[in-house]
């Protein structure tokens, strides 16, 4: 009966051991806009990924994969309008830009409100 119950405790203990401390993978929504459009995004910096689900109220769904990420800022890359593009976004002046490589692409910035988290996983 005593070995049982330490086995357990053994069992239990391993178990809470190698659960990681940072699995969390918060995801966020920010809500910007400029002069002619206002857009959603939600986020996640855990799983590298951010999509733009609003223009203008309508939905949509394009995906971008994050490079580069700080606590602050990040900076992503997918496709829009069939043209490579880049988005970045940094907390501390809560500016968002969208930019395309290409001549007939066009370059959008955004002034966003805070982050709201949206999922706390």
């Amino acid at each position: 009966m005593l070995s049982k119950f330490f086995l357990n405790l053994i069992i239990f203990t391993l178990i809470i051991t190698f659960i990681p401390k940072n699995s969390n993978a918060n995801i966020y929504e920010l809500s910007c806009k400029n002069n002619k459009n206002t857009t959603t995004w939600v986020y996640s910096n855990k799983r590298k990924q951010v999509i733009l689900t609003k223009v203008n109220n309508s939905k949509t769904k394009k995906n971008f994969q994050m490079g580069r990420q700080t606590p602050s800022s990040f900076s992503s890359k997918g496709e829009m309008r069939g043209l490579q593009t880049n988005v970045t976004y940094s907390k501390n002046s809560n500016e968002l830009a969208i930019l395309q490589k290409s001549l007939r692409g066009s370059n959008e910035f955004y002034k966003c409100s805070e982050p709201k988290l949206l999922k706390e996983e």
